[in-house]
């Protein structure tokens, strides 16, 4: 046949008219064709006409294409045409490209299937054909199929055609190709093609995250671990400068002429996030990111300052030793520290830091100096001073100290097991004659800084709880664990008793590994019987009349047993041996009050004759659903689905946060609680009555927003969104709608806040 070139360039013009009515396709962009000093990002040493005898032959192939698809006697047609080939390698692509479906060829489309059956050809032939694949072919190929648009052909076309055996060659096409702004195609190849170690992070990388395209970001960070730390290293340096983020990349984006970018992700909050996303992704130590860790430590120390003065949340000794945690060794925030409690009005407080950390006497605030200066002449000025600052806050007039619902076993009944003796006498006695246990788990706050570890697993029984130290025994005696699992966690016969505890769960089976539970029998989530019992409006708590407030432990147990919980000592440093006295109670309460939570539900329900045991065997069952073999019909899914009402999956994060660092989407029923949400400072998007729900999922997935909802619209959503990103609203009233969103996000609304953001 004539026109299979034999790899020589042919003279041919820079656009490769076709006529239309033969069935081939316009020209070939941007890619020269000529003789002289082309570029290799230019050349195409491949004649792409067809001549007339193949002309005809493709006419017929196409022909019983279009009748068979992709069938033994196409395949067939299309080996035998490559057997006669001179140049089988410039056949296929000549064929390839002639195609009608070339400009998007995907895997059902004529130009897929002439490569891919040419591949198999190649692998299948006993015909000697690799030393007809020249360079010049090689990047012809190149040049040819990266203009069209379906990287599934590229990666078949380089794979075929061994483009990776001489991969150096290809360097001129991908710069021509970042030259032309095509980041994304660049990225795709220089992976493709092994070249990932010949590039920067300047050249696609930068672009691509400056566009906000993370997707093709992840691909090439995913099989390139320099890259990723580069990478990081660069982000965390932009945190540390004085100036803005964005008019540091002002110059860089002007210098490399990145078109597309989405400059309102240049700003310090997003880009903290886009950096804590490539940490936690790629499990990157924390010592790569100190500026990160700085601005989260700064935030932490807000935190905890709130919670202190403004929420009254603090025990003293987890006041301190949270504080030592998120200051450590940074002298600048040792000495923000003493002024920021001194604003608070703590002036003693605030001279026991700047004695602790041995501050320069010339950074300390003036009340502090005074203080200093006169313990006793003016301390009780400076009670009357410290008195008006405490005033200003929201809550007026004096509160009579809280009583807090106690421990009623002996002290003696708590048992801490940390070594392998009482590990054993825990597992073989501790659990005899036992059908229900309380079970909760602690551990220390991580400020977003590193990833939370189990640090305690509390399991209560009605006469004594045991506190299982996973500090010190959880890598060890797994024949110990496993026989754990199978008395209890295993065990259908023992009740497991929680209260929103998948987030619990998920924690102990990544700590502890030894202990293999995978179904979970016999769990009860009380939080799922609350609602459930709630919802009927069938029976009244003993307290209702006193107690209010979310859906939390703490107001269950106000309202079951009177009194709240002091949770003083919940936020504080889990990881810390020995553990506190202190901690130890509040540990051993917060498993043991599960059962005495459970037992007046049942009480409330035999009073009412209601059947408890039916209700919490439903509940338990819903949780996990068995399979049916046959897919049911859509009107008995819905009675199904009306009968049990989907379970609210746990947030992922369970720590605080501020109001000015989570985003969210109302659904169209709840425009009311998003105007509510923005005067609290919370960026809240509310989509029209027009959108349907898929607006939700695209602004939720868009711009990392959860999404708020009710009815049977949470279940449309919930498979759209991440777990945790889709909270189900339970009250008419908005106030406590708003209630239940900042009980369930842990969200902080300070003073500042409040009328922060533009309600519009």
């Amino acid at each position: 046949m004539t026109g299979r070139g034999r790899g020589l360039c042919q003279v041919r013009s820079a656009q490769l008219s076709r006529n239309d009515s033969k069935g081939s396709f316009g020209s070939l962009d941007g890619v020269r064709t000529n003789f002289g000093p082309a570029k290799t990002a230019d050349i195409v040493c491949v004649n792409l006409d067809l001549d007339e005898v193949t002309r005809a032959w493709y006419l017929h192939f196409k022909n019983y294409w279009n009748m068979l698809k992709k069938s033994p006697a196409v395949v067939n047609m299309l080996h035998q045409h490559f057997d006669e080939c001179d140049n089988p390698f410039e056949q296929a692509l000549r064929l390839c490209y002639n195609c009608l479906d070339f400009k998007d060829a995907k895997p059902k489309t004529l130009a897929h299937l002439i490569m891919e059956q040419f591949g198999d050809w190649k692998a299948r032939t006993k015909r000697d054909v690799g030393y007809l694949l020249s360079i010049d072919i090689k990047i012809s190929a190149f040049n040819v199929v990266r203009r069209q648009r379906s990287f599934i052909l590229m990666k078949l076309v380089a794979s075929i055609y061994e483009m990776v055996n001489d991969c150096d060659i290809f360097l001129e096409c991908i710069y021509r190709m970042i030259s032309e702004k095509q980041y994304k195609e660049a990225s795709q190849c220089a992976l493709l093609l092994g070249l990932q170690e010949r590039f920067g992070i300047e050249e696609f990388l930068l672009p691509l995250l400056l566009q906000d395209k993370l997707l093709c970001v992840d691909e090439f960070l995913n099989e390139s671990v320099k890259h990723r730390i580069d990478l990081v290293v660069f982000l965390d340096s932009l945190l540390g400068q004085a100036v803005a983020i964005r008019s540091i990349l002002e110059a860089l984006i002007l210098r490399l002429q990145i078109p597309e970018v989405k400059w309102n992700k240049l700003h310090n909050k997003p880009w903290r996030k886009l950096i804590a996303r490539f940490v936690k992704m790629y499990n990157i130590s924390s010592e790569v990111t100190p500026n990160l860790n700085k601005k989260r430590n700064e935030g932490a120390l807000q935190f905890l300052l709130h919670k202190r003065y403004i929420e009254n949340g603090f025990g003293d000794e987890s006041w301190k030793e949270m504080v030592r945690e998120a200051v450590k060794d940074d002298e600048s925030l040792q000495q923000e520290l003493v002024g920021l409690v001194a604003s608070y009005g703590d002036t003693a407080e605030a001279l026991r830091w700047a004695h602790f950390y041995n501050i320069d006497r010339s950074y300390w605030p003036h009340m502090v100096r005074l203080y200093s200066d006169n313990p006793d002449e003016d301390r009780h000025q400076q009670q009357l001073q410290n008195a008006n600052i405490i005033d200003e806050s929201w809550d007026d007039g004096a509160k009579e100290p809280t009583k807090y619902h106690e421990f009623k076993l002996p002290l003696t009944s708590v048992h801490l097991v940390d070594n392998i003796s009482s590990f054993e006498c825990f597992i073989y006695s501790g659990l005899q004659d036992t059908s229900v246990v309380g079970l909760d788990c602690e551990w220390k706050p991580s400020f977003g800084v590193n990833s939370s570890e189990l640090s305690l697993l509390q399991i209560a029984t009605r006469h004594s709880v045991f506190l299982l130290d996973v500090i010190k025994i959880g890598n060890s005696f797994p024949h110990l664990w496993k026989k754990l699992n199978e008395v209890l966690f295993s065990n259908c016969d023992i009740m497991k008793l929680g209260f929103n505890f998948s987030a619990d769960i998920c924690m102990i089976k990544r700590a502890l590994p030894h202990l293999g539970f995978i179904h979970e029998l016999g769990f009860l989530d009380l939080l799922s019987l609350w609602k459930h019992l709630d919802k009927s409006n069938k029976i009244t708590l003993p307290y209702a009349g006193i107690a209010s407030g979310g859906l939390s432990l703490n107001v269950l147990v106000h309202l079951c047993c009177g009194k709240p919980l002091d949770k003083s000592d919940q936020f504080s440093n889990w990881e810390n041996r020995p553990l506190r006295n202190s901690q130890l109670l509040y540990a051993a309460l917060d498993a043991y009050c599960l059962i005495e939570v459970y037992d007046m539900l049942k009480l409330c329900c035999e009073e009412q004759r209601l059947s408890f045991n039916d209700i919490c065997h439903q509940l338990m069952s819903a949780r996990h659903p068995k399979r049916k073999t046959k897919k049911p019909s859509i009107k008995t899914e819905r009675k199904r689905e009306q009968k049990v009402e989907l379970p609210q999956p746990p947030r992922e994060q369970r720590d605080p946060v501020m109001a000015d660092s989570v985003k969210f989407v109302c659904d169209t029923m709840l425009q009311g609680l998003g105007k509510l949400l923005r005067k609290c400072g919370i960026d809240t998007a509310i989509p029209s009555n027009t959108d349907d729900h898929t607006e939700c999922v695209r602004l939720a997935n868009d711009e990392h927003r959860y999404v708020l909802t009710r009815g049977t619209a949470f279940e449309k959503l919930l498979g759209s969104v991440p777990a945790g990103y889709c909270l189900r609203i339970i009250s008419d009233d908005l106030n406590e709608q708003l209630k239940q969103v900042l009980d369930y996000y842990h969200i902080v609304v300070t003073k500042k806040d409040v009328f922060s953001r533009c309600q519009v």
